[in-house]
């Protein structure tokens, strides 16, 4: 993808798409608009990589002044309908390691390249977790949704103890008048047999980490035992997706990494497959720039492609792209990346609190255990990210939500410490959002 005349004046961003319509952003009002080449001429350029707001032009003659008015108007108007993305602390999402061990060894994995965190345990205690659930529930208001994602290591290690939760959640969410989403993540290899009819009974959303092909999959995320990871996770998909019974959604997660770097690739394969959603990943330890582009050029190619051949509901089974969409139909601002210490919570196989699921065995980053937290450090969470990790200027900022503190810190050893490669593309990828977003209104 070669790159975008990008211009900004104050709020306001603009590019021009691929036949020439230029089309601009407003960040905080989150309106996407055509603008004129007169007012496009009097922005300033600025790089994909710069979030700081540019010097403004002076205007020089009358044409100028009416150009630059124009812009002053737009960038001061105040859009009444955008909904601000202040999270109060409420925890109503919750990530639960099932077990910390695991039948495969990802060579990117970031559960202590083992999925044990550096502490393996065969399996969470149901006695202690489900008054711990309980206890999360009960603060739920009635009518509102509970979240709850299984994950280990490899969760379906331990069908049955994933099945007892689920019946026990369901029956009390109930009771409470709440919503209950529940997911797996599962690397697929042991979902056959007896836990293939366990997971039929249930009402979840599953996801399978695959990274694409045998070429890429088998090198990237091997099996312990030997035998092909890609053979036996695209049995179990092929088997849910012929009879799914309960589950609701089948999607697919990959991974760009040295070992799997061409997500294009993934994708066809993936269309192969026919899932309901597919999200791509760029490793949170990947530190090259040039893996860094071609994943922004993979991921613009896709979205060409989906868009090609089924308009905004294709170009909407990629994670990433509907993410846009709906905060753009919304009208909603995202200040906070992710609810971390504000709306989510990590528990792990020994029912510790975390606020990331990568802060698993970190002892200094334990937020509680059992039912109590620490409310004072969870304190320390209490802003948004945006302004945590100072992206107040950012034009992405509201669709970004201020970053991943995980990123942040693997890359420059500080939570609150942003990762360039992370703003890049991230910036990048809401350019094509937008773009996309643009052309399928006006449709």
């Amino acid at each position: 993808m070669k790159p975008l005349d990008l211009r900004r004046h104050n709020d306001i961003i603009a590019f021009k798409s691929a036949d020439d319509t230029i089309i601009g952003f407003h960040a905080y009002n989150l309106e996407i608009a055509e603008m004129s080449p007169e007012s496009f001429e009097q922005m300033t350029k600025i790089d994909i990589n710069t979030g700081a707001i540019p010097d403004s032009k002076l205007a020089t003659d009358s044409e100028t002044q009416e150009a630059l008015s124009a812009l002053d108007t737009w960038n001061n108007e105040v859009n009444s309908h955008v909904k601000n993305g202040k999270l109060d602390f409420g925890i109503r999402s919750i990530t639960l390691n099932v077990n910390q061990i695991c039948n495969l060894k990802c060579r990117y994995c970031a559960a202590g390249g083992d999925g044990t965190y550096g502490e393996p345990t065969n399996q969470l205690s149901i006695e202690k977790t489900l008054p711990q659930l309980k206890f999360f529930m009960n603060q739920i208001q009635p009518g509102r949704k509970f979240s709850i994602s299984f994950v280990g290591g490899e969760p379906l290690l331990h069908p049955d103890a994933i099945h007892a939760i689920y019946v026990y959640v369901v029956n009390e969410a109930a009771k409470l008048n709440i919503t209950p989403s529940l997911q797996i993540v599962t690397n697929g290899t042991l979902l056959s047999g007896r836990t293939l009819d366990i997971i039929r009974t249930m009402k979840i959303n599953l996801t399978f980490s695959i990274d694409g092909s045998k070429k890429y999959n088998d090198i990237a995320r091997p099996a312990k035992n030997g035998q092909s990871s890609t053979d036996m996770t695209v049995s179990a998909i092929k088997s849910i997706l012929a009879d799914r019974g309960q589950v609701q959604t089948v999607g697919f997660s990959a991974i760009c990494s040295q070992d799997c770097p061409d997500m294009l690739d993934t994708y066809h394969f993936f269309e192969t497959l026919k899932p309901d959603w597919i999200d791509f990943v760029f490793a949170y330890s990947e530190k090259s720039s040039d893996l860094n582009q071609r994943f922004i050029d993979d991921l613009s190619q896709i979205a060409k492609l989906a868009y090609q051949a089924g308009g905004e509901k294709k170009l909407r089974q990629i994670k990433t792209f509907d993410l846009y969409f709906r905060l753009l139909d919304n009208q909603q601002r995202l200040e906070n990346f992710c609810g971390a210490g504000k709306t989510y919570l990590m528990v792990d196989a020994k029912n510790r609190l975390y606020t990331c699921p990568w802060d698993v065995g970190i002892n200094q980053e334990s937020v509680g255990h059992d039912e109590q937290y620490d409310m004072a450090k969870l304190t320390n969470y209490s802003k948004s990210l945006i302004e945590l990790n100072n992206c107040q200027t950012c034009w992405a900022r509201h669709l970004c939500g201020g970053g991943c503190m995980h990123i942040n810190r693997e890359h420059t050893g500080d939570k609150h410490k942003k990762n360039s490669l992370f703003c890049k593309r991230t910036r990048s990828l809401i350019l094509v959002a937008i773009m996309y977003y643009k052309l399928a209104r006006a449709a």
